[in-house]
């Protein structure tokens, strides 16, 4: 489970629960009116990683700091337990790469920061990993890869 304490169950709807705070951002839909609450926020002006912005908007951020940067924070967030999709690698696995480990609230033209691509470390990293070697010991689903790949 991705969280300290037992996920709240919708009422008369299975495997359904109300989103705690959730370590990844995996797998998600958005409605309209949802996404018209993100933008509503403005993002952009106080950017954060979408793991660490989503639970910020459904009030469930465990980093106050973060949350005072955005007052209306009204989103209505869902997920499926049991969960339908994991993470390839977890903290300390041999491939973990993170972009949010290190994340922080940013509001300042003038600091030099790790997101230009281009030149990212995090970016290098990536690309000298095979995702092949590092994820098929690790795969969640038994579909065989054909039917993956249509999911």
């Amino acid at each position: 489970m991705q969280v300290d304490r037992p996920e709240k169950s919708v009422p008369r709807i299975h495997n359904l629960v109300e989103a705690d705070y959730s370590y990844w951002t995996l797998g998600y839909t958005i409605s309209l009116r949802g996404a018209q609450k993100l933008l509503r926020a403005e993002p952009l002006r106080n950017m954060l990683p979408v793991d660490e912005f989503l639970p910020v908007m459904y009030n469930k951020h465990p980093i106050e700091d973060y949350m005072s940067h955005f007052e209306r924070r009204d989103l209505r967030a869902f997920s499926a337990e049991p969960l339908l999709v994991y993470p390839t690698h977890y903290t300390g696995d041999v491939g973990y790469i993170s972009d949010t480990e290190t994340s922080s609230v940013w509001d300042n033209e003038t600091v030099r920061t790790d997101w230009d691509r281009a030149r990212s470390r995090k970016s290098r990293e990536q690309e000298e990993l095979s995702s092949e070697a590092q994820n098929s010991d690790v795969l969640q689903s038994p579909l065989d890869s054909t039917a993956r790949d249509e999911l």
